[in-house]
């Protein structure tokens, strides 16, 4: 399917999400990536969100989502220790963190640090994330900032489109109401 085409496809409520900061270099290729996704067609039920705004108004919003989402993919750079420069695909672990974790992530989220695990830890907290969660992550190059995407990094954003709206319209084994 091509930009301009309307799927009709089931494919259940879903949430994609670009979570980092404007304007900072290749840190800002989640919510960059959320943009161009946003100007795809999508089915009913597919959502496209800028989630840069913290973990703890997101979890809020998460909570309000009527009905809930069934499906969340999630965009963001972060440092795990890969091979820099390259996109990798995670399914997110469902375990409940202890409270010492969840309050450490929400001092943090508070002062305004925007991070995929203060999502996921905070969210699993408060119940809102679904059992399928998907990040598709960019592990940075250090000391990338600026106000625009590297080169490098730009040339990966088609990859990163195509990862995600596969992920988005991929069906899922659970049942649908």
């Amino acid at each position: 399917m091509t930009a301009g085409q309307r799927s009709e496809l089931m494919v259940g409520r879903v949430l994609i999400g670009g979570i980092g900061y404007r304007w900072f270099g290749d840190g800002s290729f989640g919510v960059l990536a959320s943009d161009e996704l946003a100007r795809l067609d999508w089915p009913t039920g597919v959502d496209v969100e800028d989630l840069g705004y913290g973990a703890l108004h997101v979890v809020l919003d998460l909570a309000d989502a009527d009905p809930p989402y069934e499906r969340v993919i999630l965009i963001a750079v972060t440092e795990r220790g890969r091979e820099p420069g390259r996109l990798y695909r995670r399914r997110c672990e469902v375990a409940t963190p202890d409270t010492e974790e969840v309050q450490a992530r929400m001092y943090e989220a508070g002062a305004g640090v925007i991070d995929v695990d203060h999502l996921l830890v905070i969210g699993r907290h408060f119940g809102v994330l679904p059992d399928d969660v998907v990040a598709i992550e960019l592990e940075p190059h250090p000391g990338t900032t600026g106000d625009e995407l590297s080169v490098e990094v730009q040339a990966l954003l088609p990859e990163a489109i195509d990862l995600v709206r596969q992920e988005a319209l991929a069906k899922t084994d659970a049942p649908s109401a």
